[in-house]
């Protein structure tokens, strides 16, 4: 039998040979393997479920043009008393005062039956309508999550008095219970208040009328993160429920209700428009885009563009806002078009 000890190489799955017998003394060998260890591990980076979501989102054009669009939509709205525009409830005065006129150099898109100047009165007229939908429907979410995550959470009596207090708006329907209570308070609104009251009106009612819906669907995620495994260890260790509901159950359900709530402004602010086409929503010589339509139908034949334009604008708004919730939709559940 021979004597002979043959030193077998381990080659390391790093790539680094640490053979006993190399000349290489073992205290480099270990420094070299570590940094091919952290070399390796910093190239690993790490990423977060928003990261990815973001992600996906910026690959959707759609979604992302409609964005992009509603961000320049609402920024003209807040600051057109500082852009270059005629008065939206004055007309001009001398050569310049038409009544039904044609678009022309001095007026876009021309100008409505009181003289005012129409490309002024459209982007005035974006105001109630992103007031009513954007503030409206954040009172909506708070309401909605704040009842469906009790709701859900508790169970017992709780649950059971809130779902009959849904079941009890979801008794009449929205429009027509909006549509009831404008008729009946909005001329009380806008003497006390002026042209912002009705605003503030349907703001209230819209509120107060669509939480029901929302309130159901964080009562059913409620429902289903509660049962989950991360939620039973943190009651196990005895976390009091409301760091639960604040680290655990909230965290997982905001991606869902920011969807949910982005396709409510869209509707609510075709809502709101049909109230004011109505004549139940702002009253003229306010701008609204919705008394717009409604003016500009009668104008037809004097000046097209008096409806075409706010009618547009309207579709513009309610589509963009549709498609950007379909794509965080998208961007935050993938799986929403298997």
């Amino acid at each position: 039998m021979s004597s002979d000890i043959h030193h077998v190489s381990d080659p390391s799955p790093l790539g680094t040979n640490l053979d006993q017998s190399s000349s290489v003394p073992l205290e480099e060998q270990g420094a070299a393997f570590g940094a091919v260890f952290m070399a390796e591990q910093a190239a690993i980076k790490p990423t977060s479920l928003s990261k990815e979501a973001f992600h996906r989102f910026r690959q959707n054009r759609l979604a992302l043009a409609s964005l992009v669009i509603l961000i320049f939509l609402i920024m003209a709205a807040i600051l057109a008393s500082v852009l270059p525009l005629q008065s939206p409830t004055t007309h001009a005065i001398g050569a310049n005062f038409v009544v039904d006129g044609p678009p022309s150099s001095s007026h876009w898109m021309g100008t409505d039956g009181n003289g005012f100047d129409e490309f002024s009165r459209l982007i005035y007229g974006m105001r109630p309508a992103f007031a009513v939908g954007i503030i409206g429907q954040v009172i909506t979410t708070i309401l909605g999550v704040l009842f469906g995550v009790i709701a859900g959470f508790y169970g017992g009596w709780i649950d059971s008095l809130m779902s009959r207090a849904t079941d009890l708006i979801f008794a009449f329907p929205s429009f027509l219970l909006a549509f009831l209570v404008v008729s009946l308070f909005g001329s009380q609104f806008a003497l006390t208040m002026g042209g912002g009251g009705i605003v503030l009106l349907i703001t209230i009612v819209f509120a107060l009328v669509g939480w029901p819906a929302l309130m159901r669907f964080v009562r059913s995620l409620t429902l289903t993160l509660k049962e989950q495994q991360f939620v039973e260890a943190a009651r196990t260790v005895g976390t009091p429920n409301w760091k639960i509901i604040a680290k655990h159950i909230l965290p997982n359900t905001w991606g869902l209700v920011m969807v949910q709530s982005t396709f409510g402004v869209g509707a609510y602010i075709g809502t709101e428009a049909v109230l004011s086409l109505l004549g139940l929503g702002v009253q003229k010589p306010n701008a609204d885009l919705g008394v717009m339509v409604a003016e500009g139908i009668n104008n037809l034949s004097l000046n097209a563009v008096e409806a075409i334009a706010p009618s547009i604008l309207l579709t513009v708004i309610i589509v963009a806002f549709a498609f950007l919730g379909d794509g965080l939709r998208d961007a935050i559940d993938p799986r929403s078009n298997e």
